[in-house]
């Protein structure tokens, strides 16, 4: 009842935008083999932390939500107290998103979850944190849990935060994909999330406990993908991904963002997975290459997607709203459809519910927000 009541509401939010065909630039330029990354060899610290540490599951994780959201006009609103307020934060800003229906269950153990990830923008040291959101709950609830890049020995090891900007995440089976905007991709591992005791600073202290700056789960990474070679237009920036499970086999679609300023043309490029390691494929060196990539003559991309075949960005426009943008290889023109508050970002599928999901990151606006595709689609 919860899910049909909110689709009508974001169907009518749809219905209010405007939209405008746009002359494209379009380009495929596939052939040139160039966006590249190299896979690096798995953690060899994730056995010894998880001799070291409590390990917990998702369904513990979300049973222990301890911050609640409401739903206004069928969008997720972050709470806005004295005491809870992510909403007007300046402190941290929310990025990415993925859900429990790119993880391969859409009722993930019968409850529908959205990851987020936000980036420290006042105390960096903290890095990133990924939000679990049980939708099914009433209302909305949700813990954070803290990133964190394995360090240490065997026999002592430890964990340090992540320092990156979390433009895009996708959870994929048991791993969590981020994107590392200058270097590539980063990928952690649902399956361990450690529990730790309360306390300042992160990881190992000198008596032996583990710390994660009061968070009270951290989750680790187990393995990153580095860009490499040498691309014919410019080093391919990792701004933003998202999952397509409607393409064969699944793939990670990666978007660029730039300013018109900055003088460089965007691309999106799409890297198929392989489906029994849930890895990017790679070829015999550890490479992989970008299965399809488009030029394309947009800017300021927050969110990049493709559902069957049809490319769909998430378009930031300052303090005005947001757009999303459509376009299928061939057409003459991509559509604009101004549809979402400021601010919007990265983008997830819910192909059940024929949904893509988005989120808003200015403080005082911000909100996990629906379109339906089919409002956004011709």
């Amino acid at each position: 009842m919860r899910v049909s009541l909110q689709l009508f509401g974001l169907a009518c939010l749809a219905l209010q935008g405007t939209h405008a065909d746009v002359k494209t630039v379009w380009k495929d330029i596939t052939s040139d083999k160039d966006i590249q990354l190299e896979q690096g060899g798995a953690s060899s610290l994730i056995k010894p932390l998880d001799d070291a540490l409590p390990n917990v599951s998702v369904d513990q994780v979300v049973a222990d939500a301890n911050h609640e959201m409401t739903i206004k006009s069928g969008k997720y609103k972050w709470p806005a107290t004295k005491d809870d307020n992510e909403f007007d934060s300046e402190s941290w800003y929310p990025q990415g998103i993925s859900s429990s229906v790119d993880a391969g269950d859409a009722k993930y153990n019968k409850n529908h979850l959205f990851l987020v990830s936000w980036y420290a923008k006042k105390d960096k040291e903290k890095g990133v944190r990924i939000t679990f959101v049980n939708t099914n709950a009433s209302p909305p609830k949700y813990r954070q849990v803290l990133l964190v890049e394995p360090t240490g020995t065997s026999s002592k090891p430890s964990f340090k935060t992540v320092g990156v900007h979390a433009g895009g995440i996708a959870w994929y089976s048991n791993l969590l994909y981020v994107a590392d905007t200058d270097h590539g991709v980063r990928l952690f591992d649902i399956d361990h999330i450690y529990k730790v005791k309360d306390g300042d600073g992160a990881g190992r202290q000198s008596n032996g406990d583990y710390h994660a700056y009061g968070y009270k789960y951290v989750l680790p990474q187990v393995r990153r993908y580095k860009t490499h070679g040498d691309p014919k237009d410019h080093d391919y920036t990792y701004s933003c991904l998202a999952l397509d499970r409607t393409s064969n086999p699944p793939s990670i679609v990666f978007g660029e963002y730039y300013h018109a300023a900055d003088g460089d043309a965007s691309r999106v490029a799409r890297f198929d997975l392989e489906p029994s390691t849930h890895l990017l494929k790679v070829d015999k060196d550890k490479v992989a290459t970008a299965a399809k990539v488009l030029l394309h003559g947009e800017h300021r991309v927050q969110g990049a997607i493709t559902v069957n075949g049809r490319y769909y960005l998430s378009q930031s426009n300052g303090d005005d709203d947001s757009d999303i943008i459509g376009f299928s290889p061939g057409d003459k023109s991509s559509k604009q459809y101004r549809v979402l508050p400021p601010g919007s970002e990265d983008l997830t599928y819910d192909k059940a519910a024929a949904t893509l999901w988005t989120l808003t990151e200015h403080p005082g606006e911000r909100y996990i927000i629906g379109t339906p595709i089919g409002e956004i689609s011709s």
